[in-house]
């Protein structure tokens, strides 16, 4: 089983994976001895906008309204990408 860790900032993330022992360096995270360390630099998500959970929400309508969607989706913030793709490592 693997633990992931995430830090505030990528030199926290940096000691971090020193005092676990991973060595293995990944673009937007470090890997190895079991862990997976990344770090978040703000969001690293937020709720999808209205328009993409329902199209007939793209433009504001009475009738549309209230908009309550069943669920509130993620969406992966573009500048995290790189931390995102953890999720799918080992």
């Amino acid at each position: 089983m693997t633990t992931l860790v995430i830090a505030e900032k990528p030199s926290v993330a940096r000691d971090i994976a020193a005092a676990l022992g991973v060595t293995g360096r990944r673009d937007g995270w470090f890997e190895g001895a079991g862990y997976l360390v990344t770090w978040a630099i703000g969001h690293l998500v937020a709720l999808a906008q209205p328009h993409e959970i329902d199209p007939a929400w793209k433009r504001w309508s009475l009738l549309t309204l209230p908009m309550l969607p069943r669920q509130f989706p993620l969406v992966v913030i573009p500048d995290t990408k790189k931390q995102s793709r953890w999720s799918s490592a080992s």
